[in-house]
C-alpha cells in the first residue's frame, strides 16, 4: 500500500469515528427544564406549615388543605396583685414600706412623777420613781434627771446619783395613760461614810437641753435617808425591772 492510499484510509476512519461520536452524544442530552416534581402535602399527606401572620400576632397555616398552627401562649408574668396595690400590668410587686411613725417629745407638764409602792423584798434605801403620761403618746429620754436634796426648800449638800452608760439620744415611746419606772438606791453598798439625811428627789422626767426649773417635780421620800454613792436606773416597764437595772449605774450623770 502506497503512501497516498494510507492517508486516504486514515482520513476515512476519522470521519467514521466523528459520525459515531455524534450519535452517542444525543443520548446524554440534559433533561428539559420543566417544573420539577415535588412531594407536596397533597401527595405526601403531611399538612403544610407555611405560616402567615394572623391577627393579633398569632401564626396560622395558609396553604390550601393545611392545618392551623398557633404557637402556645407565652406564660403571663402578671400575677394576682390584688394584695400588692393592684398593679395589674406586671409581676408581683412589693408595696412601699410605710414611713415610721414619729411621736413628739413628752412635755414635762404632761407627765406626773411620784413614788411607786414598794415591791416585795425592796431595800429600804431603794425608791422607784413612777412617770405617768397624762397626755398623748410621746417620747422620753432613756433616764430621768434626778437631784437628791434634803427638802424642796433646802438644796444644801444636794447630790447626784451614778447612772448607766447609755446613749442619751435613745428615746422611749410612752403611750397615753401608761407609766415607766426608774429606780434609785441611795445606799447601794456598805460604805464607810455617808452624808446627810435626804428626804426629797427633784426629778425632771424628760430632760432636754431646754429643761428649766419649771420642769422639776419634787418627790418627797417616806423617810429621811443617808446617801452614799447613790445609783439610778434607766426607765423600765415595771418596778422590779427598774430595780434590776440599778446594778449597771457606774457613770456620773452630767
Amino acid at each position: 500500500m502506497n503512501r497516498l492510499n494510507s492517508i486516504a484510509l486514515l482520513a476515512g476512519g476519522a470521519l467514521v469515528a466523528v459520525a459515531a461520536t455524534g450519535c452517542s452524544s444525543s443520548a446524554a442530552k440534559p433533561a428539559a427544564s420543566g417544573p420539577a416534581a415535588t412531594s407536596s402535602s397533597a401527595t405526601s399527606g403531611a399538612p403544610s406549615t407555611v405560616a402567615t401572620p394572623a391577627p393579633g400576632g398569632a401564626s396560622s397555616s395558609a396553604a390550601a388543605g393545611g392545618t392551623t398552627s398557633t404557637p402556645a401562649a407565652a406564660p403571663s408574668s402578671a400575677g394576682d396583685n390584688s394584695g400588692n396595690g393592684g398593679n395589674n400590668g406586671g409581676g408581683p410587686t412589693t408595696a412601699p414600706a410605710a414611713a415610721p411613725v414619729s411621736h413628739p417629745a413628752c412635755a414635762n407638764a404632761t407627765v406626773n412623777v411620784s413614788l411607786a409602792p414598794a415591791v416585795s423584798g425592796q431595800k429600804s434605801s431603794v425608791f422607784v420613781i413612777a412617770v405617768k403620761n397624762t397626755g398623748a403618746t410621746c417620747t422620753l429620754g432613756p433616764i430621768p434627771y434626778v437631784w437628791i436634796t434634803k427638802s424642796p426648800t433646802d438644796a444644801s449638800d444636794e447630790t447626784r446619783p451614778l447612772i448607766p452608760g447609755v446613749d442619751t439620744g435613745k428615746k422611749n415611746v410612752i403611750l397615753s395613760g401608761t407609766t415607766l419606772y426608774a429606780a434609785i438606791d441611795l445606799l447601794p453598798g456598805a460604805l464607810a461614810t455617808t452624808t446627810g439625811n435626804y428626804g426629797d428627789l427633784a426629778v425632771t422626767a424628760n430632760p432636754t437641753p431646754d429643761t428649766s426649773g419649771k420642769d422639776v417635780q419634787d418627790v418627797p421620800l417616806p423617810a429621811s435617808s443617808a446617801e452614799g454613792g447613790a445609783k439610778l436606773s434607766v426607765y423600765a416597764l415595771s418596778p422590779a425591772s427598774a430595780i434590776d437595772q440599778i446594778q449597771y449605774a457606774t457613770t456620773p450623770e452630767k
